[in-house]
């Protein structure tokens, strides 16, 4: 077998491989963490609010949240609950 593939050493390309399967794990990890739990900036991003909103919601304890640090994270269940507990539905008028 030849030490070379397509004009590369085969070390060259188990160091590309191994890198490629290093990055798809890291992305893997952050799809599925970020998923799960948002930060301030994600839930404003997201939901298209402020950040003043979303600490009068806090301090209103509207929206539930876990601070580690100075960090706040806020769970998929916390938000489903807020979104749940808040929801305005559509009600039509009488159509005559």
């Amino acid at each position: 077998m030849s030490e070379y593939v397509f004009g590369l050493k085969l070390s060259e390309l188990e160091r590309g491989i191994f890198d490629l399967r290093k990055g798809v794990e890291s992305i893997k990890d952050r799809i599925t963490s970020t998923d799960l739990l948002w930060d301030n900036s994600d839930l404003v991003r997201n939901w298209h609010i402020s950040p003043r909103t979303l600490a009068e919601w806090r301090a209103k304890q509207r929206i539930d949240y876990v601070k580690i640090g100075r960090k706040i994270y806020y769970s998929r269940e916390d938000r489903d609950r807020f979104i749940e507990k808040y929801h305005v539905k559509n009600v039509k008028k009488n159509e005559f």
